[in-house]
């Protein structure tokens, strides 16, 4: 891929990923819109149900009352009570005051005498001694047009009927329901029978957004569910209100991002031109042997020295590389560096130097062509070569990995696991690949002498490398107890402050020439 290319590709993904960041204010914003005009349209719902409820509430009573004042006049013949018929007719809500003998309906305020059994109107089952109400359809008189009877009866089947027109109930259905921001029905507790605006009709759907309120003093329940056009309306209003917000929250976040990308991408493109204008240089940071307290060889470690902004930290360099496809170029360049170093100043044949490699660079063919020219470069005593495999990435069980550690083994190079433990190195990794040494992860040293964790796993990790006969190096030793106690327990190498900090190949070779074990 060329330069062109590569950039032009990295500025589409930039804009993706902006694009994303600033739309994620809005993605969460469209579903919590919802969601509140759902529960606001829920809250009306139910404020409609009670306004109805309470109305209703005052018809029914007034029913009730008006059959329990009729009452008395069962069983009378129609010329004794037709005056007190006629006169209650004139109430409000009434459509008429029928009087029942025996279960059979005989005189009314509208007709005078007639008969009718009650089992016409409703069966027997339905309408026990003492008092209940009814949604019927409509009435003898007024066959199309729905109504509520209150009625009460005694023992013997003697009673009234008061019959509420049901007129009343759908003008104060349609007052609230009207406006088309609800459907409003009345119905009875067990939901058969109802009044939903002017007509009955069956029980509203059992939706989310219907709310209901039942009556406490009588048997029937008010249902109401929001309309569409309320939850468009509240949807519109919530919009409205939270746009603001959203749109600065969400130029906020594409800002972020876009800053984050950009200074990821351009760190991206400043270690390219780093590798161009010699910015990185190569530091060494002596191992010592345990067992004599020689200088054993020395770990390579790139660094980067930016002109105007000072050393950039390897950890941020390295993870921005890796993340980005650098880390084999990164590690080509840290090879030219070394075959520049040990051409102008040589450790010898026995020093042995670690050079860090990552699991990706082991899988490309050319590591082996790369180690190769290096040892070409530099010749055959400049030093013994370790590759230090790091375990950011797992090692992928491919031939191409068997083949290139098989190939370097036998030219002579040393394979080492960086960082042991705290990656993605397992007991089968190292049954599989010819390991020659494991360096343990700073964070394990620093734990000797501590109840922490890491010193259990420090204690695990020398006794598995002596059940396998593989050499270990301690990263990180800065006293004299934890080299002490890491020699104690048969660790070979160690590295780290108490003998020396990394540093240029001119003064690691002084520093050689001092050292001769002094440190004690």
């Amino acid at each position: 891929m060329t330069t062109r290319e590569r950039h032009d590709k990295g500025r589409w993904l930039r804009g993706l990923l902006v694009a994303a960041a600033a739309a994620l204010p809005v993605v969460v914003a469209v579903p919590f819109v919802y969601m509140q005009a759902a529960q606001l349209a829920r809250h009306d719902a139910r404020g409609a149900a009670e306004v109805v409820m309470r109305q209703a509430d005052a018809i029914f009573a007034e029913a009730d009352r008006m059959a329990a004042e009729m009452a008395p006049l069962a069983g009378k013949s129609c010329a004794e009570a037709d005056a007190t018929l006629h006169q209650a007719a004139f109430q409000p809500y009434f459509r008429a005051v029928v009087l029942i003998r025996q279960r059979v309906l005989y005189c009314s305020s509208i007709t005078e005498a007639f008969t009718l059994p009650l089992a016409q109107l409703l069966p027997d089952d339905e309408v026990p001694p003492g008092r209940s109400f009814h949604f019927v359809l409509g009435t003898p008189m007024v066959p199309d047009r729905s109504a509520v009877m209150a009625i009460r009866l005694d023992e013997a089947g003697d009673g009234v009927v008061v019959t509420v027109d049901g007129r009343y109930l759908g003008d104060l259905l349609d007052s609230v329901g009207g406006t088309g921001r609800y459907r409003i029905g009345i119905e009875s507790l067990d939901g058969r029978h109802g009044l939903a605006g002017r007509r009955v009709g069956t029980p509203l759907p059992g939706a989310a957004l219907v709310q209901e309120a039942v009556s406490t003093l009588y048997p029937f329940r008010v249902r109401s569910l929001a309309a569409s056009a309320l939850l468009a309306e509240y949807r519109r209003r919530l919009a409205v209100s939270y746009a603001p917000f959203v749109v600065l929250l969400a130029l906020l976040l594409g800002y972020l991002c876009h800053h984050f990308l950009k200074s990821r991408f351009s760190l991206v493109a400043a270690i390219r031109r780093g590798m161009r204008r010699g910015e990185f240089e190569v530091h060494y940071q002596p191992v010592i042997d345990l067992r004599d307290g020689s200088c054993a060889g020395a770990e390579a470690l790139m660094r980067w020295f930016r002109p105007g902004q000072g050393s950039v930290r390897p950890d941020l360099f390295f993870a921005v590389a890796e993340s980005n496809g650098l880390a084999v170029p990164l590690t080509g360049h840290l090879f030219k560096l070394v075959g520049r170093d040990l051409r102008r100043c040589p450790l010898g044949p026995r020093f042995r130097l670690g050079l860090n490699i990552t699991a990706a660079h082991l899988v490309q063919p050319g590591i082996v062509d790369d180690v190769a020219r290096l040892r070409g470069v530099v010749g055959s005593g400049a030093a013994d070569f370790v590759l230090e495999i790091t375990e950011r990435e797992p090692l992928p069980p491919i031939e191409q990995v068997y083949e290139n550690m098989g190939v370097l083994s036998a030219s002579g190079v040393k394979l080492a696991i960086d960082d042991f433990g705290t990656g993605h190195s397992s007991l089968a990794c190292l049954e599989r690949f010819p390991v020659d040494y494991l360096k343990i992860d700073r964070g394990f040293v620093s734990a000797i002498g501590t109840d922490a964790v890491n010193a259990s796993v420090l204690e695990m990790i020398i006794g598995l490398a002596a059940r396998l006969g593989v050499e270990l190096t301690a990263e990180g030793v800065e006293t004299r107890e934890q080299r002490d106690y890491l020699a104690a327990r048969g660790v070979h190498y160690a590295q780290g402050f108490l003998y020396a900090r990394p540093m240029p190949i001119e003064a690691l070779r002084r520093w050689m020439d001092e050292f001769h074990g002094a440190v004690s």
